[in-house]
This record gives structure tokens, C-alpha cells and sequence, in this order.
């Protein structure tokens, strides 16, 4: 991978992270959440453990 492209898609994942994170916001300031809203709380709760575990695969294999 060069160097470009893991500054390109780590500014991409952290993007998507923020976009996350005030999804986290507006859900947790509701008492009550519809099936929708919270089959999409649990998507946005995957979306973090794969952006995790694509981070990670970046930094090991730019420490290789």
C-alpha cells in the first residue's frame, strides 16, 4: 500500500467515525427507539468493528 492511499482512506474512515459518532449522539439522547432506528444502531455498531479491524490491518501491514 503506499503512503497516499492509507492517508486517503484513513481520513475516509475517520469521516465516517464522526458521522457515527453524532448517530450515537441523536440515538442516546431518546428514551424510546423505533425497529428501524435500533436495527440501525446495531449496522452503525458493526460499520465501528469493521473500520477496527481495518485499521489495525492497516498498521500491521505498515509495520511490516
Amino acid at each position: 500500500m503506499d503512503n497516499a492511499y492509507i492517508v486517503s482512506r484513513v481520513n475516509n474512515l475517520q469521516r465516517e467515525l464522526l458521522q457515527i459518532s453524532e448517530h450515537y449522539r441523536e440515538y442516546f439522547t431518546k428514551e424510546n427507539h423505533s425497529a428501524d432506528e435500533r436495527a440501525q444502531h446495531e449496522e452503525q455498531i458493526e460499520r465501528v468493528n469493521e473500520i477496527r479491524e481495518e485499521l489495525l490491518a492497516v498498521v500491521e501491514k505498515t509495520a511490516a
